[in-house]
């Protein structure tokens, strides 16, 4: 693939910095140019998110990806946490004396155990065969990375992944609960003004089972998953910065997803959703919603918030948020953070944290 292309997008995502506060303090973009974002499909508040047509991909949009979280345990309480991304950037209409359709794609795979991280990260270009988003049966794969339903819908589902040759994933996905549509009908806002927006769902109600293979020893597993799709063309823009990003499994069956947006000489934007068992969501607005990082750890040479705590009053929620194990920070080309969590306090449970600007 064309590297100098797709860090055009690559950086959208993570090539972001930290501050003291902290957060991130700089453009997504840094200094590239972003002006053929004007002639890309734009998220509209009139449009809803559509299933199953939209499990699909959408060229259109500069920006798309299909993430797959899991918190597992094996049969001695031992505790994992895996992560597939598969992601999609546009660079504008195909130029017919390519072989390539315009589109780039990366996926992110990452494998936790309590003292082990194995990471590892693919490129493909778009139209070639070895990477992309299949409608029937569903599939989203990136060579022998590859998550395969046996109808339009994407669960029940096999996911399996194989990382640095020293671990591998096969995991059996089944759902007891609904897909859940963030915002107004899967149109999520992210700044105050809208400018920054996505079409965003979630099926947070994922049940696996499977195997995991670290280093020729095999375990068996079973857990949660969590899976987020999301698209956009408006986060393109020279002041998007990044966000910070939680899933929340709680004990008492219930889920909860929060976020804040940074967006430049704006105050950080939250929202959420509060996902009961029964599958029934609530939006939740930044008045809500409390949510502050209250520590600190140096990971890659920098100030990362790997603590938090979260309120929601309404729902009597106050809980601190930590990592399961100190350093969970994906350090490869592009590098973030990205890892299992728990939550103690007035609830507890278990989910996962993104934070990109670190």
């Amino acid at each position: 693939m064309k590297m100098p292309v797709v860090c055009t997008w690559l950086v959208l995502l993570l090539g972001l910095s930290g501050c003291s506060e902290p957060a991130p303090s700089r453009s997504i973009f840094g200094n590239t140019d972003t002006s053929d974002t004007a002639t890309s499909a734009r998220v509209a508040r009139d449009t809803p998110v559509s299933l199953p047509r939209d499990h699909q991909t959408h060229p259109a949009y500069q920006l798309e990806w299909w993430y797959l979280t899991f918190t597992l345990t094996d049969t001695t309480g031992g505790r994992y946490g895996l992560q597939y991304t598969l992601f999609r950037f546009s660079n504008g209409q195909p130029d017919n004396s390519h072989w390539s359709d315009g589109q780039q794609w990366m996926g992110h795979a990452s494998l936790h155990t309590l003292d082990r991280h194995f990471f590892a990260e693919r490129f493909a270009a778009g139209g070639v065969g070895n990477a992309g988003v299949s409608s029937m049966p569903f599939s989203a794969f990136i060579d022998d990375w590859i998550w395969q339903s046996k109808s339009e819908q994407p669960f029940p589902g096999i996911l399996s992944v194989n990382l640095q040759q020293q671990a591998s994933a096969v995991l059996t996905m089944t759902t007891n609960g609904p897909m859940v549509m963030h915002g107004n009908n899967g149109f999520s806002v992210k700044s105050a003004d809208e400018t920054y927006r996505s079409y965003y769902y979630s099926q947070p109600f994922i049940q696996a089972r499977g195997t995991l293979t670290i280093e020729d020893k095999q375990v068996e597993v079973t857990g949660n998953g969590w899976f987020d799709h999301e698209w956009t063309s408006q986060l393109a823009n020279q002041d998007a910065l990044g966000w910070d990003w939680f899933s929340l499994h709680l004990d008492n069956g219930d889920k909860l997803m929060a976020f804040r947006m940074h967006v430049n000489d704006q105050p950080p934007y939250i929202t959420g959703s509060y996902i009961e068992r029964n599958g029934r969501a609530s939006t939740l607005s930044g008045e809500q919603i409390s949510l502050r990082p209250v520590s600190t750890a140096t990971l890659n040479n920098r100030s990362v918030p790997v603590q938090w705590q979260l309120r929601i009053p309404d729902r009597q929620i106050d809980v601190q948020i930590a990592p399961f194990k100190p350093d969970q920070y994906n350090q490869a080309r592009f590098s973030y953070y990205e890892g299992m969590v728990d939550m103690t306090g007035s609830h507890s449970g278990q989910g996962f944290m993104e934070l990109t600007g670190y």
